[in-house]
């Protein structure tokens, strides 16, 4: 069962605390480093590389995806792309909608490979169908990442195609070793339309009314060994997050790349698009024995992984990684609970996260161990210009007051930690529409003569509850819950529905705070951690163009961004370790994320610079 999902009635934690692998190795290479990307949500810049690991993944899935029995080699890369998700981006246990495979007809044989070498050359033609169009989606995605860094000219699409039939030769072996087992000891069961729990991603629905439809009878076939053979993988198709395995006390979960388990083992296989070498290396393998855990407790622990792999799929080479034993992963259990509870139960502080990294680790070409490298991890870490164990410092300020140059008056200014962009209302619906649409529902709200627009960003709040009633009616007394109130450009009151915020109908008892205690401007400080562009073309065909900073100081961080001509000279003489005031900004949320928004009465000041050799 590669997938648990989480019970909304049983998860106290929510999707937004849980503790993973990668939290884990962030923490244990530096407890500074964590604090800066989980605590205070810091960006690391967004290098190309870090796109291809993703799009050669999916290549490999969709490729893995599809039959040979149901598709030629240059079938469309959308052929399967249709399949029925849930609420919650998860592929459908109750659509009734056909499934893309089910609206294939077997092919001829003729038209159908019959060795593994012709096998090989349609997986790879159907390799190069994916590339192109993942890699161009990964593209744009970059394009529009605020810290996108680096050129995308460096992507090598030749070399991307090699990694992914790196892959596809990987997953051949197992195919091969398929026929030569005579499908193993689930052939029978396979053919008979038996399927897991989770089944391998097909683009079938769940379950089977009768025989598989690419059923033969006698020794296995090459075409029901790759059917046979499939891992299990996220589903291309599925939502970001949707299909993770979550511990049934839900404070850690992961997401398995590939697991095999046609011949009666469990295999996990960790895809990396990359060579091998450098300390990163040292992370997958801790990553996999966590997954290893992670698979024993979600499955009882009663069924123990039995192979680790990682395909590093840019030197085409495989590392297999020990598996912990049923002490080991007790034990493991114990220690990243422990972990949680420092780090996740409650929210530690900048002084619990001292600057100490750990020692750098050297790999070589496919994950191979030596000696480790004559380098101090402080030297290539994206935070040094700030962190005391770089070039920066703690002196970190705090809310106060300012009077800034040419201004009469004095800036009150907020810790940033101290904002609170939301509020609790009770309102009566003015006007409702598409309620039973299959949409979004527009609604706005009245308090006496005050009147408010709701903006649904979500549908359903992180506990798993819709994030509006199933009935609403013109007159109704309803509560907007924790929503984020701002104010759009004709100075309209917008309240916005995210994740943390739902509305519910009003009970009597109910009580609100009145749509005019909504603040709309804030000033605050904080050292300058970095600062991002954003570009692009509208609806209307003109070009657009905004800035931002990241502001830290003793209390949080925060995101400010507003349009490039509203921001001032003050934002391109501002270098890293400057502290500046943002005086006479909104406020906006995501989450747990608080945000600011510059606007063309704003002010931005450097109050302090830091020093610079």
């Amino acid at each position: 069962m590669p997938v648990r999902l989480a019970q909304p009635s049983e998860d106290s934690v929510g999707p937004f605390n849980r503790l993973s692998a990668s939290q884990v190795n962030a923490y244990r290479s530096c407890p500074r480093l964590w604090f800066y990307e989980k605590v205070r949500r810091l960006k690391m810049p967004q290098i190309p590389v870090l796109f291809i690991g993703r799009a050669v993944e999916e290549v490999v899935c969709r490729m893995l995806m599809e039959s040979p029995a149901l598709l030629v080699a240059k079938a469309s890369h959308d052929t399967l792309s249709a399949i029925p998700l849930d609420d919650n981006g998860v592929p459908s246990r109750t659509s009734t909608d056909p499934w893309p495979a089910e609206r294939l007809l077997a092919l001829p044989s003729n038209m159908c490979p019959s060795t593994i070498d012709e096998l090989r050359e349609w997986a790879i033609e159907r390799i190069k169908v994916h590339l192109p169009v993942a890699l161009e989606s990964m593209k744009l995605e970059w394009l529009k990442n605020e810290r996108k860094a680096g050129e995308w000219d460096t992507v090598d699409p030749d070399y991307c195609l090699e990694m992914c039939i790196n892959g596809l030769e990987f997953h051949l072996e197992e195919v091969q070793r398929c026929i030569d087992m005579n499908g193993g000891p689930n052939l029978k069961a396979w053919r008979r339309g038996n399927r897991d729990e989770w089944p391998a991603p097909d683009a079938r629905r769940y379950t089977l009314a009768n025989n598989h439809p690419l059923a033969q009878e006698g020794a296995i076939t090459l075409l029901e060994a790759w059917e046979l053979s499939r891992p299990w993988f996220v589903d291309p198709n599925a939502g970001k997050f949707a299909m993770n395995a979550v511990h049934p006390e839900h404070w850690f979960q992961g997401e398995y790349d590939l697991v095999y388990r046609w011949d009666g083992r469990i295999k996990i296989v960790d895809l990396k698009a990359s060579l091998g070498r450098g300390d990163r290396s040292g992370n997958y393998v801790d990553q996999l024995q966590m997954y290893a855990m992670l698979w024993w407790v979600t499955h009882g622990k009663e069924q123990e992984v039995d192979i680790l792999e990682i395909w590093y799929l840019g030197a085409n080479k495989i590392k297999t990684i020990p598996c912990p034993n049923v002490s080991q992963m007790a034990e493991m259990e114990s220690e990243l609970q422990e972990m949680w509870n420092q780090l996740r139960a409650t929210t530690p502080g900048l002084d619990e996260c001292p600057p100490e990294p750990a020692p750098v680790r050297g790999f070589k070409e496919g994950g191979i161990a030596i000696e480790p490298p004559d380098e101090v991890r402080c030297d290539r870490c994206d935070w040094s210009q700030i962190c005391p164990g770089g070039d920066g410092d703690d002196d970190l300020p705090l809310g106060g007051s300012i009077q800034l140059p040419g201004m009469s008056t004095t800036f009150d200014l907020t810790p940033i930690g101290e904002l609170n962009p939301r509020m609790t209302l009770i309102g009566e619906v003015f006007t409702v529409m598409g309620m039973k649409e299959g949409r979004r529902p527009q609604v706005i709200i009245s308090q006496g003569e005050k009147f408010a627009k709701i903006q649904f960003l979500v549908d359903s709040h992180q506990d798993g509850t819709p994030s509006w009633p199933d009935s609403l009616s013109k007159g109704d007394r309803v509560k907007l819950d924790n929503v984020v109130p701002t104010a759009n450009w004709k100075g309209e009151i917008e309240l916005k529905v995210d994740p943390h915020a739902c509305v519910v109908h009003a009970s009597s008892d109910d009580v609100g705070s009145d749509l005019m205690e909504f603040r709309a401007r804030w000033n605050v400080t904080g050292k300058l951690v970095y600062r991002f562009e954003k570009r692009g073309v509208g609806r209307n065909g003109k070009e657009w163009h905004r800035k931002g900073l990241m502001l830290m100081d003793a209390s949080g961080a925060m995101k400010v961004e507003g349009w490039a001509n509203d921001w001032g000279p003050q934002y391109d003489l501002a270098e890293i370790g400057d502290i500046v005031v943002v005086a006479n900004i909104g406020i906006d949320a995501w989450a747990v994320e608080v945000r600011g928004n510059i606007g063309r009465h704003s002010k931005i000041h450097i109050t302090q610079r830091v020093e610079r050799n």
